[in-house]
Order: structure tokens, then C-alpha cells, then sequence
């Protein structure tokens, strides 16, 4: 069986492998002051809940946007199951081809999800990668990385117009059900939600004009894309564990 973990700013996300088969994916807040021992704990006891042992797992993978815990996990990783973790980025890239920059200038995760493009949909493809930042990854239709662009994401700008304006409450994520909101809190919403999926709309149009793309595929993936998609014009996929696929194509072509 193969560990991959996908660390972000906000949660650390998890899948088992065996084969190709994903057995479960379980999700950890990320949490920058815990010990190796502390995230060794946690992931044992996410093995029991799902009834697989650390001896079960013959590797595993991690991509990480968070510096100061990937030396705490990759140690974690270590203790348990026994082996040096494969880390994404210069020296494990997978199939990941690039020439706008070299490849120690560009995030884990942005490699990631180009590598699970260019393995798993039609090129050229963008990826709309909206979590804690919402990411736009463009791959050429021979597969290489050719940009991105990077904004807020949803929670961040919601919780900036809570915290910047006075009269202003934080509220709940919910797709609201019309773009005018007659009360403060379905104001906020709609504009976050379809503020967020009319930016998908015309950047995603911009992008593939400007780099003359043609027909393209447009994924999304991303803890908020599902609230998100179904508000865009654009026909895009949703792909809830694109990043997972993608450290698992860079594990078996390191």
C-alpha cells in the first residue's frame, strides 16, 4: 500500500492506495506546532479507524506548502512505517515538465496537480485548485507547466470582510440561492460564492485566450469547488482527489 499526504495551510489530507484502488482519504487540521511524535500518533490512530496496520504501507508520498511542519511529518512518516517518504518537488517531479522557471522555484502543490493533469485528462488543461488560495494551473497540450494565477481563497475572503469591516459578521459557507441577498449574511454569501465562480468564468476564459489553448479541459478540485462549480457558466470537472492521484503518478515515476 502507498501513503500519500497532501499538506496544506489549512488541513493535511490523506489517502491509502493499494494498486490503483483509493481505500479512504481522512483529513487532519494542520497544525504547525505539533512534535513528530505527536503527527506519528495522529496517523496511527487514523490507521485504526480505518482497520489498516503501518506495516500494511510499503511507502509513501508527501507534498507540502507548509515549510515549518515537513520535516515533523516526514519523521512521522518515518517512525512508522519505516521508510524514507518520497518528497515532492526538485528531485521527485514525476513526469512534471516545465520552462518558465526551474522547477525548485514552483510549490509542491502546483506540480502535483499539473503531474495529475497531464496523467489523468485531455491536454491542455486548467486546473482551479481553490482551497485555502485559489489556484488557476495551466498545462500546454504537450503537458508542460506553463503558469498559474493565485487569489484569495473563499474562507480567506470571508474571513477579511469580517475581520476589516465593523458591521459585518463572519458567516457560514453556503451557495446561496440568488445573486441579490435581501439580509447581510446572503449579501456576503453571494458575493463570495458567485463572486468566486464568475472569476473561474472569465480568468479561465482570459487564460486560454491568451495563451491561444483552443479547446481545453478545465478541473476543478479543492475543499470549496463543490459549492463553487455549480455556480460557473464554464463547463468544469470536479475532481475531489486529483491532488492524491497526483502524488500517487509521481511516487511510481520518480
Amino acid at each position: 500500500m502507498l501513503l500519500a499526504i497532501d499538506i496544506g495551510n489549512t488541513n493535511i489530507t490523506l489517502g491509502a492506495y493499494r494498486n490503483d484502488s483509493l481505500l479512504f482519504v481522512s483529513r487532519m487540521y494542520t497544525a504547525r506546532h505539533k512534535t513528530s511524535d505527536e503527527f506519528a500518533a495522529n496517523l496511527l490512530d487514523i490507521f485504526r479507524l480505518y482497520e489498516v496496520q503501518a506495516s500494511d504501507f510499503s511507502g509513501s508520498v508527501i507534498s507540502c506548502v507548509v515549510p515549518e511542519i515537513e520535516s515533523s511529518i516526514t519523521r512521522a512518516v518515518r517512525m512508522i512505517i519505516g521508510k524514507e517518504p518520497v518528497i515532492v518537488g526538485e528531485k521527485h517531479h514525476g513526469s512534471f515538465e516545465v520552462d518558465v522557471l526551474p522547477v525548485s522555484a514552483i510549490g509542491a502543490d502546483l506540480i502535483t496537480a499539473a503531474v495529475a493533469a497531464k496523467a489523468k485528462y485531455p491536454l491542455p488543461c486548467l486546473v482551479a485548485d481553490l482551497g485555502t488560495a485559489t489556484k488557476i494551473i495551466a498545462v500546454d497540450k504537450n503537458g508542460k507547466f506553463v503558469g498559474c494565477t493565485i487569489s484569495p481563497g473563499v474562507k480567506i475572503s470571508m474571513d477579511a470582510l469580517a475581520a476589516r469591516a465593523s458591521l459585518l459578521p463572519s458567516v457560514s459557507f453556503t451557495t446561496p440561492e440568488k445573486a441579490i441577498g435581501t439580509n447581510t449574511v446572503e449579501c456576503i454569501q453571494s458575493g463570495v460564492v458567485f463572486g468566486t465562480a464568475s472569476m473561474l468564468d472569465g480568468l479561465t476564459k482570459r487564460i486560454i485566450n491568451e495563451l491561444s489553448f483552443g479547446k481545453t479541459t478545465i478541473v476543478a478540485t479543492g475543499g470549496y469547488s463543490r459549492g463553487i462549480i455549480p455556480c460557473c457558466e464554464t463547463e468544469i470537472v470536479y475532481d475531489e482527489n486529483l491532488i492524491l492521484d497526483g502524488l500517487r503518478e509521481i511516487f511510481f515515476h520518480k
